[in-house]
């Protein structure tokens, strides 16, 4: 008889040799785990002494506890188990909700940290059975709080009759056989995934945003300078796994944590100084184990400087890093700044979808100016009145008034506005100036605004979808005639509403879709009456009146959404569609293998039509996403047929007062704030006491934020002396031919880079710069200066704004021929704004001869 080995045995069976051996080498390696866990465990610590009694004892040990006979919980939760068992805990504590809305509705100083740990009563413990719908789960331990106190004393964990995060982790674990964590979860409507698990998924989901934000920026460059039919086959729509530094500060933010730039940078060093380190300890393991072929290769650059990586970005999200410590109105600052930013990148996304949405319809033929024409003169219109008190009583105070308007051309618009040439859109800002400010003051305003901005924005706003320009400067106010300091942000010509309907094709512009519209809110108080008068009462003093009125091409936006909604429907069906085939083939091809190999089905299995994000999400992150979807779609139905029911309406709301209004409906109740009660609106002079408290705490930030900046000023005058103490001394020791020679040289450096700015070609020798390599110790110092130097930026711009302006006059919006004006009157913010001492500052600066850096008067950047 002919002698078979084991592998053309195990190939006779139709098993892949390889992938056995492989397998048996993993189960043995899990045994040897298992052995060594059992034998730290002490399970095997009265055992037999010799090795093949010890082996066979600790196999017989590990398979009485995987049953559960042995001593201890039938079955512990893993390490993310015990992070939802305490996520539930939390969820029902009261202790635990109170501190979270607490410290969401208190102010940075009233912050308070958990002093003691969070327990939950017999109340919350039936509460939480209830919403399993379990309540007679303990049975007898129910009964009375007595009993429960008494079963959770002996499992552990009660404290002052109450149960803790590790009596409900234990208990978790009891139970755990017969009612798995996974489905409780799903009970309560709570999320699968521990909230470090989910944090670490949200930074993976953060960095992929902006990294294919900058693929979408590098891809534009490429179609302006190649155009659209030849940079087709040069634009790369992948991700990168790298982004740019310039945008880290946005990326943290979009993480959920916020620190000033100069911080990050200071971080970031660290954390490229560590990785410099890894690459090192890799090209040594490499080197060591040259002949493996078990070596994965790192994506990551350390050297390539300017970018960050994705992997390391994610590790050093959820390592324990040094984090810098930013004072909460800062925080506040940058929470703004980034907010505003990812905003208007959002926004962008937005509109640009729905023009291509819009214009596939156009290319289907569905949407023609034949189809839309005969649905101009379908309109409709919708009136709104609202009001708080008296209305006789409204004309005296603040006031706010949006309209809409159109000009005739927008090129003599925008050249009114002294904005740049090319302009297409544009949001200006108009800062109402003194009556009395001289215009040094107001020369002096528009550069300090000019610095910040240029600083802190000009980066992210030059990343901005269709940007053409910022511009900061002084002009006569289009409606009033006074004098305003401006701030323009300009998008160029393509992202004009007008533009994109020729392009379209639809034969209507936008006024012919919106033919009206105009709001205003008035009351009888202005803001210093609210913030700087005793005697105000908001119950008796504050009377609110508001107005809507809009006018709008019914038919024509019936049709467009309609035929809108209606496409994202086609997709959607075409995507299941897709789906489903996908599956069916998936059904074919295991049943052929299930046909050809049927003890092991699973044999050479392939994945047809695998989705990566089904992949990297679980099925309640992919249900939530498709709940929210039909969601959207349910409530844009209902939109859509609430206009084509309705021609017009007018609805009139009225309240007898402001306490009426808020706390006399309990939806409205439901949204405030838990500090804001009822006896702040009847109390006399409340917001005036309110406001003043916290003005000055705002005040004593900003004053120590000025006397920081003061000391730091002083301790960079002292050592740029002593650095010239050093030079002097060092000259000193020099006879005056080398003194000569020395600075012979540096004038021949220096005239050398002159000249080749001029265009003429110079030695190289001559244009080499020393490289001079800072320490770790000089580089944070150095970014510690750049921090304090943006703080005093920061804090002159605020002096000489407050100094020249009054509050905000005007926002406009102006795209194209359309116009969006939103008009504020009685909002004087800096006349109640608290006043810093910049005095000490000031003299710092002239005591050391320094300037401003930037004279110019006006800012333009592109």
């Amino acid at each position: 008889m002919k002698h078979e080995t084991m592998d053309q045995r195990v190939a006779g069976y139709g098993f892949d040799a390889d992938k056995l051996m492989a397998r048996r080498a993993t189960i043995i390696s899990l045994l040897r785990s298992l052995q060594k866990s059992l034998e730290q465990n002490d399970q095997v610590s009265d055992g037999p002494k010799s090795l093949a009694e010890k082996k066979n004892w600790a196999q017989e040990a590990g398979i009485k506890a995987v049953v559960g006979k042995t001593r201890g919980p039938k079955s512990k939760l893993s390490h993310r188990g015990v992070q939802l068992a305490k996520e539930i805990h939390d969820k029902f504590s009261h202790e635990a909700n109170d501190m979270r809305m607490y410290n969401k509705y208190s102010s940075p100083e009233e912050f308070r940290e958990p002093t003691k740990p969070k327990t939950m009563s017999f109340k919350e413990f039936r509460g939480y059975m209830a919403s399993l719908g379990r309540p007679a789960e303990l049975k007898d331990a129910m009964d009375n709080e007595e009993s429960w106190s008494m079963f959770f004393d002996d499992l552990g964990g009660l404290v002052g009759g109450r149960i803790t995060e590790e009596a409900m982790v234990k208990y978790r674990q009891q139970i755990e056989d017969e009612h798995g964590l996974e489905m409780d979860l799903l009970k309560l409507n709570m999320n699968v995934i521990p909230k470090d698990l989910n944090k670490w998924q949200k930074n993976k989901e953060c960095f992929s945003r902006i990294d294919y934000e900058g693929v979408c920026i590098e891809n534009a460059k490429l179609a302006r300078r190649l155009g659209k039919k030849k940079a087709e086959k040069e634009l790369v729509w992948e991700e990168s796994g790298k982004c740019e530094e310039d945008v880290i500060q946005l990326l943290v933010a979009d993480c959920g944590e916020y620190y000033t730039y100069e911080g990050l940078m200071n971080m970031l060093f660290v954390m490229s100084n560590f990785l410099k380190v890894m690459a090192e300890l890799r090209k040594r393991f490499l080197k060591k184990n040259e002949f493996s072929n078990d070596i994965q290769k790192s994506k990551i650059d350390p050297e390539d400087k300017g970018y960050v990586y994705r992997d390391g970005f994610l590790a050093w999200m959820v390592s324990g890093r040094e984090r810098e410590k930013v004072g909460q109105y800062e925080e506040w600052l940058i929470r703004a700044k980034t907010g505003v930013v990812r905003w208007m990148k959002e926004v962008g996304q937005v509109m640009g979808k729905v023009r291509k949405d819009v214009e596939a319809l156009v290319d289907r033929e569905i949407l023609t100016p034949r189809i839309l024409g005969g649905l101009k003169m379908d309109l409709s219109r919708y009136d709104g009145l609202f009001l708080v008190g008296d209305d006789n009583e409204v004309d005296e105070g603040m006031s706010v008034r949006l309209d809409f308007s159109t000009v005739e051309r927008a090129a003599t618009a925008f050249a009114e506005m002294k904005l740049p040439r090319g302009c297409g859109t544009a949001i200006c800002i108009d800062l109402l100036t003194r009556s009395d400010v001289e215009p040094a003051e107001l020369k002096l305003c528009v550069r300090k605004i000019n610095s910040v901005l240029k600083e802190h924005f000009d980066k992210d706003l030059s990343k901005l979808p269709l940007f053409h320009s910022w511009k900061v400067y002084s002009h006569k106010s289009d409606v009033d005639n006074i004098e305003v300091v401006r701030l323009a942000l300009c998008f160029d010509r393509t992202a004009s509403i007008d533009y994109a309907l020729r392009e379209l094709d639809m034969g209507f512009s936008f006024v012919d879709l919106l033919t009206e519209f105009q709001a205003e809110i008035k009351c009888s108080l202005n803001i210093t009456d609210l913030f700087d008068s005793k005697r105000v009462s908001l119950d008796k003093n504050f009377h609110c009146q508001g107005n809507i009125g809009l006018g709008f091409a019914r038919g024509l936006l019936v049709k467009v959404l309609d035929e809108w909604i209606l496409k994202s429907e086609e997709e959607k069906k075409f995507a299941d569609h897709l789906k489903s085939e996908s599956d069916r083939m998936q059904e074919d091809y295991d049943e052929r293998t299930r046909t050809t190999h049927p003890v092991n089905p699973e044999f050479g299995r392939i994945r047809i039509g695998v989705d990566v994000t089904s992949d990297t999400k679980t099925g309640q992150q992919l249900e939530t996403q498709k709940l929210a979807a039909e969601k959207r779609r349910k409530t844009m139905w209902r939109l859509v047929n609430f206009l084509r029911g309705t021609k017009g309406s007018l609805v009139e709301t009225n309240f007898k007062n402001i306490v009426d209004f808020l706390f006399g409906s309990k939806l409205v109740k439901s949204y405030l704030p838990a500090w804001l009660k009822e006896e702040f609106f009847v109390t006399q002079g409340a917001s005036t006491l309110a406001w003043r408290e916290y003005s000055k705490k705002l005040k004593a930030y900003m004053q120590g934020m000025v006397d920081e900046v003061f000391k730091n000023e002083e301790e960079l005058q002292r050592e740029a002396k002593e650095e010239e103490r050093k030079e002097a001394a060092a000259l000193g020791g020099m006879s005056e031919l080398q003194r000569r020679r020395q600075q012979l040289a540096l004038d021949k450096k220096a005239l050398a880079h002159k000249l080749e700015s001029l265009g003429i070609k110079m030695d190289p020798n001559l244009l080499k710069k020393e490289v001079k390599t800072l320490t770790p110790a000089e580089m944070r110092k150095d970014w510690k200066k750049k921090q304090f130097k943006s703080r005093m930026a920061f804090l002159k711009m605020y002096s000489s704004v407050q100094q020249a302006c009054v509050g905000v006059n005007t926002v406009t919006l102006m795209s194209g021929t359309n116009k969006f004006e939103l008009g504020f009157q009685g909002v004087d913010l800096f006349e109640v704004a608290p006043e810093i001492d910049m005095e000490i500052l000031d003299m710092l600066t002239k005591g050391a001869g320094g300037g401003d850096d930037d004279d110019d008067d006006e800012g333009e950047v592109k």
